[in-house]
């Protein structure tokens, strides 16, 4: 079961705890994890949402979770001066780019507004929604197009 916790990986244990300091100050349950048992803390915790760094672990980590049957959000923090905010799905799991330096108390704004969002539908809920739209009456006929008359 997944929980609405966050893990933040990082080589940095340093950096890693900052972050983590930040978000538990705006009551967010977050986890640090910097070396190789970072996959077995997600397993325990399942969390919600993962922040990682491009480093080792940032790397190895992003592609161990998209082997997860349900992978949770990644926000990748990025030095890069390429990288660009933004948010896309790479068919597995939804990705959050954010440049780095930024700032906390919107990083912790951003990840308690991601933890709020519903989860998503599981089988039972999607199968309700296609019964319920089985209930709807169906659209009228199509009817062939008028044909069109010419004028000068």
């Amino acid at each position: 079961m997944t929980t609405n916790a966050v893990v933040v990986a990082d080589d940095s244990s340093t950096a890693c705890g900052e972050v983590v300091e930040w978000l538990r100050a705006y009551d967010i349950v977050a986890h640090p994890a910097s070396d190789e048992s970072v996959m077995q803390l997600i397993d325990q915790v399942q969390p919600r949402l993962v922040i990682c760094r491009p480093g080792s672990t940032g790397i190895a980590l992003f592609h161990a979770l998209q082997e997860i049957a349900d992978p949770p959000m990644v926000v990748l923090l990025s030095e890069s001066p390429s990288a660009k905010d933004e948010v896309y799905c790479n068919g597995r799991m939804l990705v959050a780019v954010i440049r780095t330096p930024v700032q906390m108390a919107s990083l912790a704004q951003f990840v308690r507004s991601v933890l709020g969002i519903a989860s998503r539908l599981d089988v039972a809920a999607l199968a309700a929604l296609i019964g319920s739209a089985a209930d709807v009456p169906p659209a009228p006929a199509q009817h062939p197009p008028l044909p069109l008359k010419v004028v000068h």
